[in-house]
């Protein structure tokens, strides 16, 4: 398959990708990229920590996005907002892995017999009977635990992207946005929006996996179910966060999951679109512990090393200087779009 490019329309007029250095326009102008490096899922384990709080310490990411359930990381969080006050945290909402912070017998949808959030696998089959009030009291827990060790909240997004992807979790999404005035992750997916470019992307795969193992042990429910997933498109989502007022980048790049090369990396930043991107990182260390919290995807951990070990020796500041990509964080969203 020919992939195509965004040549033509690349900015010419742009210098500088720090994100320390100010930004004077107030408008995008066309051509114009950006970019915010987020590290996913703080909180949930010690490799998983040390790896972000490593790329914290070599200027690499420019947000963090908390899994705020795990409480006993919330000392750690405290400690890289104090060091290093440019990065962004937001709230990982999560209702995927490890166990609620609100009490399970309070949100009995939300959870398994052992009181745990359930695995993504048996969520589908259960995802009708969540209910939206219950939903709404764990998220508003998640984001109220950050306020609570004095962070401010930088920006929410959702763990596995099913609160995007759901159209019920997404309306709620939405009204917590608007009430806690944040802005969230881009619903718009880099390998759905430009298949073209970004083609066949792990993160998809793995999706569309779930799915099918879904369909084989129960059918007709999964067909209920992937019709629920369809009633509420990208274009609609954003339309709904234009008209709620919420800001958001425009894509989300999820095309380094599950091929974390040098060449993938360089990829990615040569075919990046106008506008404002998002990447994601899954970033961890050799270490390892006794026990992992239900819901981690412990498979993962090799990768998260290579994804480590690649943005560290990669030096994203001078690769997107001469690419001419400025290096963002959700803050500075509203100001370049003159909100």
């Amino acid at each position: 398959m020919k992939r195509k490019s965004f040549s033509g329309i690349l900015p010419t007029n742009v210098h500088g990708n720090s994100r320390g250095e100010k930004i004077r326009r107030k408008v995008l102008a066309p051509g114009e990229r950006f970019l915010i490096v987020t590290a996913d899922d703080y909180g949930a384990s010690r490799n998983i920590n040390e790896g972000i709080e490593l790329a914290a310490r070599q200027n690499i990411i420019t947000t963090i996005s908390a899994l705020t359930n795990f409480g006993e990381s919330l000392a750690g969080l405290s400690s890289i907002a104090h060091e290093f006050p440019d990065i962004g945290i937001g709230v990982h909402l999560n209702i995927f892995t490890g166990c609620p912070i609100t009490n399970p017998d309070l949100i009995p949808s939300l959870v398994n017999k052992e009181g745990d959030f359930h695995a993504i696998e048996s969520l589908l089959p259960v995802i009708r009977h969540v209910s939206g009030g219950e939903l709404r009291t764990e998220l508003r827990a998640q984001i109220q635990a950050l306020t609570d060790i004095g962070i401010s909240v930088d920006h929410l997004s959702d763990h596995n992207g099913i609160l995007s992807l759901y159209p019920p979790f997404f309306h709620i999404l939405c009204e917590l946005a608007e009430e806690y005035k944040l802005p969230v992750r881009s619903p718009v997916i880099a390998g759905l929006k430009y298949h073209a470019v970004f083609p066949g992307s792990s993160a998809a795969r793995q999706g569309a996996n779930v799915f099918r193992s879904f369909f084989r042990s129960n059918p007709v429910r999964a067909l209920s179910v992937i019709s629920d997933f369809r009633l509420l498109r990208p274009g609609e989502k954003i339309s709904k966060l234009n008209r709620a007022g919420i800001v958001y980048p425009d894509l989300l790049i999820e095309y380094f999951y599950g091929n974390p090369t040098s060449s993938n990396l360089d990829y990615i930043l040569n075919h990046l679109p106008p506008g404002i991107s998002e990447i994601i990182l899954h970033l961890g260390t050799g270490t390892r512990q006794q026990d992992y919290p239900g819901g981690l995807n412990i498979a993962y951990f090799e990768n998260r090393e290579l994804e480590l070990a690649t943005v560290s020796r990669f030096d994203l500041d001078t690769r997107l200087l001469k690419l001419q990509i400025r290096k963002i964080g959700f803050s500075d969203i509203a100001r370049l779009r003159h909100l």
